[in-house]
């Protein structure tokens, strides 16, 4: 997905590891009711692909990763 779509892509992270953050949004959605996201959609919004995206796959993953930003912030720091 490009940064033009709804500027999620250049803000996902946030000052997070973009790798983490994509961890932690797909380990919370394992534990989410109702279908799944499909890989393919995952690797579209983080940018690792180009392609379209339907709208409830849209919505889930943005919960995972608003989610995933949450949980992360919580952490400690390391010293």
């Amino acid at each position: 997905m490009c940064e033009d779509c709804l500027d999620v892509v250049a803000e996902t992270s946030a000052g997070q590891n973009p790798e983490q953050l994509a961890s932690a949004a797909r380990h919370i959605e394992r534990d989410m009711h109702g279908e799944p996201v499909l890989a393919l959609a995952w690797e579209i919004y983080f940018g690792k692909t180009t392609g379209a995206v339907d709208w409830r796959s849209m919505e889930r993953m943005a919960r995972c990763v608003e989610a995933a930003r949450v949980l992360l912030q919580m952490q400690p720091l390391p010293e």
